[in-house]
């Protein structure tokens, strides 16, 4: 799904998003339907990269919920449950009913 979707789409549907980061360098965003779960493309179909958390945050306004995951250590992330369980700490940026 490219920006123009996701934002076309926004319009009309129930559409979550969820930017992730590995830590390193860079910012993509997996967009959620219903079930189904998707990453932004670009108009070539790779992965779309924002180069900071703001700008990726922009891109998706219109998403009725965004989180925000970043990698972590796996040390840091289980928190006394298995270390499998989880790589990804998440936070909740906004959703549609917050003021």
């Amino acid at each position: 799904m490219t920006l123009s979707d996701f934002r076309r789409l926004a319009r009309r549907e129930e559409i979550g998003a969820r930017i992730i980061s590995d830590g390193c360098r860079d910012y993509v965003v997996e967009i959620r339907r219903g079930q189904a779960a998707g990453v932004l493309t670009d108009r070539k179909g790779r992965r779309k990269r924002f180069a900071s958390l703001s700008e990726a945050k922009r891109a998706v306004k219109r998403a009725q919920t965004i989180h925000f995951a970043i990698r972590v250590a796996a040390d840091e992330a289980c928190a006394g449950q298995s270390a499998s369980d989880s790589g990804f700490a998440t936070l909740q940026l906004s959703a549609a009913n917050a003021a």
